[in-house]
């Protein structure tokens, strides 16, 4: 019988066994999970008690549930625990953000708990944790709006160290707050020389903190847009992307919104390409989203033209066309109700030898115009000297380019300049592609 008990309990996982599950199932995001298996080791006296009350608060924080953590902390924290301290702290910025964003009565207290979160990570930073400082100045920034209080943190933090990155990006961000607070009140010189020192300062916190962490690249990206940097914003906007736990593209996709609106063309298109290269579908989806996605994928569509050097069939080879041709395809892929948008990505298509696909864009876009002569040249030319194949239907498009031009051009006075040379385009080209499918030309320029 005693032997028996021996070997079922030998069977048993050992309490690093239960702690090294429970770090499993917070890192695979079952929170719950990993709550509930560290507080059947409190309860069962499992384990050294300290460590099962830090990884749980992490758990119970994870779950939504800091008024707990608050509960599982305190034994530790009272004595002077730094890292209890610090999630201390932690868990009250938790809990004020849980009630601010309940309202009411409830969000007065939320400025309450932010105040016993400042005071329980300067008592962290006290102990020893000297990231807790800057943690503290974060919450008096964002949470209790006191920017003054937050730089004269940062001031004091980095006249112990010059290089301590936490330090500076609090300025920087503190910067970034009274940058914004000087533009509001119309003071632009002000913004702007408080936008370079943020600028200065989060380019150094990013440096010292291992070019890793997001924070410092999202706000990047907010003042070098500020400032009328397309480039520079852009660049920033990707590394933040980049940073993340999960992949976001929307600060990327926000700037080539904003300057495909203001046609700057060169860093909109910066912006839709580095969404593309991540992943095409993200950009489609976004457009999907918009109330009106064809209007959006038309302005969209526009900044294209910056990597191909115009929007004619004239489109260069190579890495700028093969990035504008996966724009147009993501843009195309939400179905926009514009032939021009799926003309330019047939036009690019074709001169990336992508033939198949230009005649499908052509298609799309004769469904939306079927009396644009140019578009039915064009259509046409993918299947006579591309396609090699549906040799009446090309011709059957060309007479209809003509014979839609010849009536446009019959009435001259009816036509604006642009109108009638279009036309005239239209009816010389298919005229000339005709003769060459009757003398049995099939190659492109014989």
């Amino acid at each position: 019988m005693l032997t028996t008990l021996l070997l079922a309990l030998a069977l048993l996982p050992a309490p690093a066994d239960k702690l090294a599950d429970a770090r499993e199932h917070l890192a695979a995001g079952r929170s719950g999970e990993a709550a509930d298996l560290l507080s059947d080791m409190l309860r069962a006296g499992e384990g050294e008690a300290r460590e099962v009350r830090l990884l749980l608060a992490d758990a119970q924080l994870a779950s939504g549930a800091p008024d707990r953590a608050l509960e599982t902390l305190e034994p530790v924290a009272l004595k002077g625990d730094a890292p209890a301290l610090r999630k201390m702290g932690e868990a009250f910025r938790a809990n004020g953000d849980r009630l601010g964003a309940l309202g009411g009565r409830r969000a007065d207290d939320a400025g309450y708990m932010y105040e016993q979160a400042v005071a329980f990570l300067d008592r962290a930073s006290d102990a020893g944790d000297g990231a807790a400082a800057a943690q503290a100045g974060q919450i008096e920034l964002y949470s209790l709006g006191l920017a003054d209080a937050a730089r004269a943190r940062a001031g004091r933090l980095l006249k112990r160290n010059a290089d301590d990155g936490e330090a500076l990006l609090l300025r920087g961000c503190a910067g970034v707050n009274e940058s914004w607070s000087a533009s509001q009140a119309g003071d632009a010189d002000r913004a702007k020389t408080l936008r370079a020192e943020a600028i200065k300062d989060l380019q150094a916190a990013d440096k010292a903190l291992g070019g890793k962490r997001p924070e410092p690249a999202y706000q990047l990206a907010w003042l070098h847009e500020e400032d009328g940097n397309g480039e520079q914003a852009v660049k920033a906007a990707a590394a933040w992307c980049d940073r993340l736990p999960q992949r976001d593209v929307s600060r990327l996709y926000h700037l080539a919104r904003r300057y495909a609106g203001e046609r700057r063309f060169a860093p909109a298109v910066q912006a839709l390409s580095e969404i593309v290269k991540r992943d095409a579908g993200l950009l489609t989806s976004l457009v999907r989203q918009e109330g009106n996605s064809t209007a959006v994928a038309v302005e969209l569509s526009w900044s294209v033209s910056a990597l191909l050097g115009d929007t004619g069939a004239g489109a260069p080879r190579g890495g700028g066309a093969t990035l504008a041709k996966d724009i147009l395809a993501a843009l195309c892929a939400t179905k926009p109700r514009d032939a021009d948008v799926w003309n330019n990505y047939g036009l690019v298509c074709r001169d990336l030898s992508a033939f198949e696909e230009s005649w499908r864009a052509y298609e799309q876009a004769l469904e939306l115009r079927p009396d644009d002569a140019n578009l039915l040249n064009d259509g046409a030319v993918i299947l006579h000297y591309y396609l090699h194949r549906d040799y009446d239907k090309a011709q059957e498009m060309y007479e209809q380019a003509i014979e839609i031009s010849s009536a446009k051009l019959e009435q001259p006075d009816a036509l604006t300049p642009d109108e009638k040379a279009a036309a005239q385009k239209a009816k010389t080209e298919a005229t000339d592609n005709m003769e060459n499918l009757a003398k049995g030309v099939h190659e492109w320029g014989r």
